[in-house]
């Protein structure tokens, strides 16, 4: 066979496969087309698999803090929608958006971020939406060893132009931020108002007597050293410290208690130690009319865990001990002492009803200074006014600064002290101040209480003088 004759051989078989192949081609498009557009949605899987690398490219360069590479990633005309934070607004047009960058990018030394979970994309001809939750973890170049997070709803829609998927409008929504780490500093500080918010209420559940609440203070294997007085020994473990309370509960039958000077904090690691000089004013059960004194030099070391501090040490060491009041002295003397004490107590504990239970229908409050300076009269204004100052302070806490004075004449007796209120803000618990009161509180005898054996005094008039305030650190 003559070689033009190979050609045309190989020309006619060559022509008769690609026909047969475009056939195959077209049959199977025409398939594919029949049963339901199957190469329209491949189409747009594929698109939008370039979209979601597009969106990924561009929090990246978020991330690293590229401004050149942003910007040949926006339409001419885009828009840029900030939600939330300092730069709240629209932006339109490239060089306003990268100016919006250029001053997020100065707030920040690092920047990273993840998906929190796969981002949703959709293609529609030309026109595409990636919508997506991130987080970005930042550090600020005003505190380098501090890391923080930005929630951001994330809204991006590209427009197709001359073969390449360009932002058109970007939504980035701030929906939550806070911090991931504070300086070792910033952490020190916390730690120790933690602790000796903790130390606090454990000595109040001490005032007022309440083992459950004692019970979830400790680690399991904690101790317990008492030093004087007839229950000195070391116990271990829950169950024995918590019966060394019971014992000391039964002894008496009131307790209060105050700091003689601000407890000194100590932080190291995940422990903490609280070392305090503390005054118990008790009440025995065997004699109701008399009150007490304990100076505890105290020691509390506390393990941070669980996201909260436990007693892993307790020391409560009795450095003196004496009468406040003799039992042979007038038992009025000792029942208006306590129904003061009672009576700072029970605002220490923020319990309006048990306040309220102690006034006449007509009594008085005179408050000196502050948002509550004014007088009021009768039950109603007193309960508001008490009502306001709790709601003022998550916690509360007391001490005499010495003991108070009384004098009785008559059905009328009268309670000068010196009070120290320790008060955690309820709106910013790690604010701690401290309010000093010249208190004077006027009781009067409304008659012998036959069911109780005691003189029934209720109070009268209340003086509330709030010589000074101001934060705990400052006294």
């Amino acid at each position: 066979m003559k070689r033009t004759d190979v050609l045309i051989v190989i020309f006619v078989v060559a022509t008769v496969a690609f026909a047969g192949a475009f056939g195959y081609a077209f049959a199977s498009y025409s398939s594919e087309k029949n049963q339901n557009n199957n190469l329209t949605a491949t189409y747009d899987n594929q698109q939008g698999a370039v979209v979601l690398k597009s969106a990924f490219s561009h929090w990246n360069d978020i991330a690293i803090e590229n401004l050149s590479l942003l910007a040949s990633q926006y339409e001419p005309n885009a828009t840029l929608t900030w939600i939330g934070g300092p730069l709240s607004g629209t932006y339109t047009g490239n060089s306003s958006i990268l100016a919006v960058w250029e001053k997020f990018f100065n707030l920040w030394s690092a920047v990273w971020f993840y998906a929190e979970s796969p981002p949703t994309v959709s293609v529609s001809g030309n026109s595409a939406v990636v919508s997506s939750q991130n987080q970005f973890v930042l550090t600020p170049f005003s505190d380098q060893q501090q890391v923080q997070y930005l929630n951001i709803s994330y809204a991006l829609r590209y427009t197709m132009s001359s073969g390449n998927w360009l932002i058109s409008s970007e939504t980035w929504h701030i929906t939550g931020s806070g911090y991931i780490s504070y300086t070792g500093s910033e952490v020190g500080a916390l730690m120790e108002q933690a602790s000796l918010q903790a130390a606090f209420t454990h000595w109040n559940d001490i005032a007022i007597e309440n083992l459950s609440l004692l019970a979830s203070q400790y680690e399991p294997n904690a101790t317990l050293t008492w030093i004087g007085g007839p229950l000195s020994g070391t116990y271990t473990g829950n169950s024995s410290i918590l019966a060394v309370w019971e014992k000391f509960f039964n002894l008496w039958s009131a307790v209060w208690f105050y700091a003689e000077s601000p407890p000194t904090v100590s932080v190291s690691g995940n422990s903490a130690t609280v070392t305090s000089a503390n005054q118990f004013i008790v009440t025995p059960f065997s004699e109701p009319y008399q009150v007490q004194y304990i100076n505890v030099s105290y020691t509390l070391i506390f393990v941070f865990q669980n996201n909260s501090y436990k007693i892993s040490s307790e020391v409560w060491h009795i450095t003196g001990t004496g009468f406040i009041s003799l039992s042979q002295e007038s038992y009025e003397y000792s029942q208006i002492s306590n129904l003061a004490f009672t009576h700072w107590n029970d605002i220490a504990i923020e319990n309006t009803s048990l306040v309220m239970q102690e006034y006449a229908s007509n009594a008085t409050l005179h408050w000196t200074n502050g948002p509550l300076k004014g007088n009021y009269t009768g039950t109603s204004e007193i309960n508001a006014t008490w009502s306001r100052f709790f709601a003022m302070w998550s916690a509360v806490w007391f001490y005499s600064e010495s003991p108070p004075v009384i004098m009785i004449s008559g059905s009328m007796a009268t309670v000068e002290s010196t009070i120290q209120f320790v008060v955690q803000n309820s709106s910013n618990l790690s604010q701690f101040d401290y309010i000093n009161v010249t208190y004077t509180i006027q009781y009067y005898d409304l008659g012998f209480n036959s069911s109780s054996g005691v003189l029934n005094f209720a109070i009268v008039n209340e003086i509330f003088d709030n010589t000074e305030i101001g934060p705990l650190s400052k006294v």
